[in-house]
């Protein structure tokens, strides 16, 4: 390795503007190693690796880096599916405005809009005890902060159950890129606990730890190198339970 990085193949909008390297040439040239990861495909696919990281731009509410890496994944690839998918996956990881945000962004790169239909909502029959056999299939325990909710909002929890079971297993998008893209949100939100929980998400859904580090990485050019710790405290937390 040790060659310097085609900057102009890259994706960073402040790497072709000729900024960086104006300051200083070894710095741009060190932000330009790490794009090679995030904008080329590697373990992860260079489609995935934008989306991602146009998540956490939602999530930091960096709106230009967000259709940046959105529009750039759409044409490494993304499916407007996935798209969707991915919308929904930062509304329950964030709420309502970072899934209005993002999905702002995916109708005006798609030239699209959701359209809106009359149906009858089935019945989805949900109680306690199913709601904390969930969470004990998925994590192999039942968490305190789930036990909390169950005793004092049971009806919270099945709304949480229901959201969790479309997002995680049913998306969209599948289920290995559902967790490695919280897994970018986690680290750009600087949080190794829930980096961990969606690590070993991935891991469950076959992720290898190679595309779970670079799904990390894709958190620096959205919140700094500072985003790395956290995100690598969460990987190794989990291979360490493994």
């Amino acid at each position: 390795m040790g060659e310097n990085a085609d900057h102009k193949t890259l994706g960073s909008q402040v790497l072709l503007s000729g900024e960086i390297a104006a300051k200083s040439q070894k710095f741009a040239e060190g932000y330009a190693r790490l794009r090679d990861v995030t904008d080329r495909d590697g373990a992860l696919p260079a489609w995935a690796k934008a989306l991602f990281m146009a998540s956490a731009a939602a999530v930091k509410n960096h709106d230009q880096l967000l259709h940046e890496e959105l529009r750039r994944s759409k044409e490494l690839g993304l499916s407007l599916n996935d798209a969707r998918g991915a919308a929904l996956t930062v509304f329950i990881s964030r709420g309502e405005e970072v899934y209005s945000r993002f999905t702002a962004a995916v109708n005006k790169i798609y030239n699209d809009a959701i359209e809106i239909e009359s149906q009858v909502m089935p019945d989805f029959d949900l109680d306690r005890d199913s709601c904390l056999e969930y969470f004990e299939g998925y994590f192999g325990f039942i968490p305190p902060y789930v036990e909390l909710m169950a005793d004092d909002a049971p009806r919270a929890l099945e709304g949480y159950v229901l959201m969790r079971e479309f997002s995680l297993a049913e998306n969209l998008l599948d289920a290995k890129n559902v967790e490695l893209l919280l897994c970018t949100v986690n680290a750009a939100e600087f949080s190794s606990r829930f980096v961990n929980v969606h690590a070993n998400g991935a891991r469950k859904a076959g992720a290898s730890e190679a595309e779970i580090v670079e799904s990390v990485i894709c958190a620096i050019p959205v919140a700094g190198v500072a985003s790395w710790l956290p995100g690598a405290d969460g990987i190794m937390e989990g291979r360490s339970e493994s």
